[in-house]
């Protein structure tokens, strides 16, 4: 609410715009902007297109390995083969069957898609192959899935099955190996391979599903299956909804008509092949219409000329691939080239077939007067949009074709030359504001630098300019957004914001007598009435364009003249039009007039002229909205003594005022919680707890999460521990402070309690020692842990905060008491006497790591991990299959007597893998050689 007591309603959100044609809300940016998108026109015609996507669906996909390997099947060898960057091909994997899928997965396995079976091939050699299979079901196609396993689906019936788990290691005793009287888990693998069903698809009728696909992108981790819809070969995805264990309605990826493969390239953007094309189209699911429809991007996927007609290498190389030449494959990437809609819109609601979908901007008072539309936006030359606002009383927007109810505001320097509605006369043009938000103290939504005329904020007066009093009076605001752009370039609006109601200086400065004296009929008039003629000219003006003749010399008559280029804009048909002469502009409405006989309906002609007082009323609204944003910052000027919300280049400002520095790496978050907690740091300022907030703030929260921790020294005493799997070699680890060689019995290399170490311990049990020695040994003990205190950081703080910490602990702590700041080495000591929050300190689980040279510690960590790559040239995996050689073979010896001819065949030899023989060539050797 601002000092003259009005409230604003926002559009700055995705669910604020429910319809969206051709403009897309940017979620990464928050921005609604012009969405990137072309026309795909058909590379082939239907039947083509129909032949060329089944051929690509008999294809066997080819995998892929991170390493960018690629496996294929050869059907001469009947083996999967593998290329790399080694010469020659790599035999893999030897199969009776043709396969219909390969793939590559997270886990290290090559899975093989058989009839009736799916083979499961370690590329690590940790366990032999397998064979799943479940009863009934016949997989077709599959997907990797990065938790391990995959996504299988049946062709035609679109049914889907998840293939789990994994085969005990190969060196895993069997359980007779084991005493009798051994406990064992029954049954042995708790975690076998095997296929489950999941939901029926839910296919429609007629729908035929081609391919499925899982993204990689972490926690987004998206499943959808594409098929045909229906016998045009329109495609639709289906995404798979995990809370409801189903496929969702399809999303109609418009022109990519017999799409046979996808793939993701992020969250919610796939790429298709099209039969036909030499690129892949790309689509944003997000960008979807109301009614499901995804228009493709502006991006373009190019493929090499060597690019096969069939899916997408089916694996975890990023980013995705598709089949090149006979073995290869290439990575998808797109040119750097905006291609974005030249127009689109938004607005506020959508109909629906379940009835009216709208965010509703809702004032719960029919006479509303809307007061001003302020808009965050980046409006680049070339480009600029219309804000079309309509108001009602009811919940029921009026129909978009009654232009007599939606009234244009327009934003951009060049708006005038990009939309037509601009050029009907005095429509409002919004006017750049020099500040980030017209809120008082606040940042603004868009963010960036401001930009006169092109960046920031901008403002314009809600008006209705076809009314002689323009006011749009209403409980319900409607917003339509057109935007404009010139396909490289888009306006960027981050917020819209409508306040309401009018703060009218008029009515609240000025005598009565500048105030509005129209009202009814005539304030609604669309003018200053001019004439009127007979309504059988209506016809004529809903032909619209260029004004005829005969309607010229009728309005001549009456002493309106419009020019030889006048045209006809039809606003409601035969009720309501424009006439545009240039600069002239003359409105025409159906109207009915008293007169002797009673009423009669003629055309009244009108000059879109306003009254004198709502001129002086809009005239004045340009101080009332400088003035009305300087009494909001004066009424606001407490936020700027709230660490909350003073702009980030006031924080040392304010910081001053209570004698705060700061450390100049301390960041404007972290600042203004120094500013909030600045109460509890002068009042705990030289203690323990003091320290601690101190650390807190700094660090973010380090020492509530336990990352940081501040313990006195004598806490450290470790009477009787045991200390389990410690290094003791260590001698300045911070939690083990003089106790290498302590009278404590420590698990390792000090299982012994020395004779010194003896008066330390007795220090704690019997107050009277015998000898002086004793004593100076108990008071030396006691001094190295009184008045001493260590801030253990531990190895989850940021390296860039370590010194930051030394500073604050010197600067926070009591000045008779010595603080050290040192690294745990250990986040947990399993101890008889363990000191909960200081060596119990819980951190993340430790990732597995390969083994590194001069880095890695046996038996702490790190793993001799396989590389788990298609060519076991590369990985050295044991058991790898050997490298086929050509075969010569001419069948069964036999023996010709001499001067009889024979016949020698070699039809029985065959060439290496990936190899064929183009001729044969035959030697006689020598007696001795033979």
């Amino acid at each position: 609410m601002d000092a003259n007591g009005l409230r604003f309603w926002l559009l700055g959100d995705a669910r604020h715009f429910p319809a969206v044609q051709h403009t897309v809300w940017d979620r990464s940016c928050r921005v609604l902007r012009l969405a990137s998108e072309r026309t795909l026109s058909p590379a082939l015609s239907q039947a083509d297109a129909f032949a060329v996507a089944q051929n690509a669906l008999e294809n066997t996909p080819r995998a892929i390995d991170a390493l960018e390997n690629v496996a294929s099947w050869d059907a001469a060898s009947s083996t999967v083969l593998a290329k790399s960057y080694l010469p020659d091909l790599a035999p893999v994997l030897p199969l009776e069957d043709t396969p219909t899928d390969l793939c590559n997965g997270y886990d290290g396995v090559l899975y093989a898609v058989l009839p009736g079976r799916i083979r499961m091939h370690d590329l690590r050699g940790r366990w032999a192959d397998t064979t799943v299979a479940l009863a009934g079901f016949s997989p077709w196609r599959m997907t990797p899935l990065p938790e391990g396993g995959a996504w299988v689906m049946e062709r035609n019936t679109g049914r889907l099955a998840r293939l789990s788990g994994r085969p005990l290691r190969s060196e895993t005793p069997l359980p007779q190996d084991y005493d009798a009287r051994v406990f064992r888990p029954t049954p042995e693998n708790c975690c076998p391979p095997q296929l489950q069903l999941v939901a029926p698809p839910g296919l429609r009728a007629g729908e035929t599903p081609v391919a499925l696909c899982a993204s990689g992108q972490g926690a987004q981790d998206k499943f959808a299956v594409l098929s045909w819809l229906d016998g045009d070969g329109s495609v639709g995805l289906r995404s798979w909804v995990a809370s409801q264990s189903r496929l969702d309605k399809p999303l109609q990826l418009v022109g990519a008509n017999y799409a046979y493969a996808f793939t993701w390239l992020s969250a919610n953007v796939i790429a298709v092949r099209v039969p036909g094309r030499r690129d892949a189209p790309a689509f944003d699911l997000s960008a979807a219409d109301i009614n499901g429809n995804v228009m493709p991007l502006g991006d373009v996927y190019p493929l090499s000329d060597a690019a096969q007609e069939a899916p997408f290498a089916n694996g975890i190389a990023q980013p995705p691939q598709y089949p090149s030449g006979d073995r290869s494959a290439e990575p998808l990437y797109a040119l750097s080239l905006n291609n974005l809609a030249r127009n689109g819109e938004a607005s506020n609601f959508a109909s629906t077939a379940a009835g009216l979908a709208a965010w509703q901007i809702d004032s719960n008072d029919t006479t509303t007067v809307w007061h001003r539309l302020y808009a965050e936006a980046a409006i680049p030359a070339h480009t600029g949009f219309v804000v079309w606002l309509a108001a009602s009383n009811d919940l029921k927007p009026p129909p978009i074709t009654d232009l007599t109810a939606w009234h244009a505001h327009g934003f951009g320097r060049d708006i005038a030359t990009l939309d037509a509605a601009m050029l009907a006369p005095q429509v409002p043009t919004a006017a750049w504001e020099p500040q980030a938000s017209e809120l008082p103290g606040h940042p603004g939504l868009l963010g960036g630098d401001l930009l006169p005329g092109t960046r920031g904020l901008f403002s314009v007066l809600v008006q209705n300019s076809r009314q002689r009093v323009r006011k749009l009076v209403g409980r319900y605001l409607w917003v339509r957004v057109v935007m404009h752009g010139d396909g490289r370039s888009t306006p960027d609006i981050a917020a819209l914001r409508a306040w309401g109601s009018r703060f009218s200086y008029v009515d609240q400065y000025l005598p009565r007598i500048y105030r509005e004296s129209l009202f009814g009929d005539a304030a609604t008039a669309p003018g200053q009435r001019l004439a009127q003629i007979e309504k059988m000219h209506a016809a004529a003006f809903d032909v619209g364009g260029p004004l005829s003749s005969t309607l010229r010399a009728r309005l001549m008559l009456e002493q309106v003249k419009p020019g030889p280029v006048a045209n006809v804009t039809v606003e409601q048909s035969g009720n309501a039009w424009l006439i545009l002469d240039g600069s002239n502009a003359w409105r025409v409405v159906r109207e009915t007039v008293a007169d002797s006989s009673g009423s009669t309906t003629v055309l009244g002609i009108y000059s879109p002229q306003s009254s004198p007082a709502d001129f002086t009323a809009r005239l004045l609204g340009n101080f009332e909205g400088m003035l009305t944003q300087l009494e909001d910052r004066v009424a606001a000027a407490h936020l700027f003594s709230d660490p909350g919300s003073v702009p980030e280049e006031n924080l040392d400002w304010l910081a001053s005022w209570i004698g705060i520095a700061f450390d100049p790496v301390l960041p404007a978050e972290r600042r203004r919680e120094w500013l909030r907690a600045a109460p509890d740091l002068a009042r705990w300022h030289g203690t323990r707890n003091g320290l601690r907030l101190a650390l807190d703030v700094a660090t973010g929260g380090g020492v509530r999460s336990g990352e940081i921790v501040v313990v006195e020294n004598f806490r450290l005493r470790r009477i009787l521990a045991t200390l389990l799997g410690v290094d003791l070699s260590d001698q300045n680890d911070p939690l083990l402070p003089g106790l290498a060689q302590s009278g404590n019995s420590i698990v390792g290399d000090t299982l012994f309690v020395g004779d010194y170490e003896r008066a330390e311990l007795l220090a704690f049990f019997n107050a009277s020692v015998a000898t002086d020695s004793e004593n100076a040994a108990v008071i030396s003990f006691d001094e190295r842990l009184a008045n001493r205190a260590v801030v253990l950081v531990h190895n989850e703080v940021a390296p860039q905060d370590f010194a930051l910490i030394r500073r604050i602990a010197q600067l926070e702590s009591p000045a008779h008491v010595e603080v050290t700041v040192s690294a745990a080495t250990w986040p947990f000591l399993v101890g008889i006497a363990s000191l909960v929050g200081v060596d119990t300190y819980l951190s993340t689980p430790r990732q597995p790591q390969p083994v590194r040279a001069d880095v890695s510690t046996l038996g702490m960590g790190d793993f001799v991990i396989v590389d788990a790559l298609l060519d076991p040239r590369l990985s050295g995996t044991p058991g790898s299959a050997p490298i086929a050689l050509p075969v010569a073979d001419l069948g069964p010896d036999f023996t010709t007597p001499f001067g009889k001819s024979f016949t020698l065949d070699g039809s029985a030899s065959h060439a290496a893998p990936g190899h064929a023989i183009d001729e044969y060539r035959w030697r006689q050797l020598p007696p001795e050689d033979v």
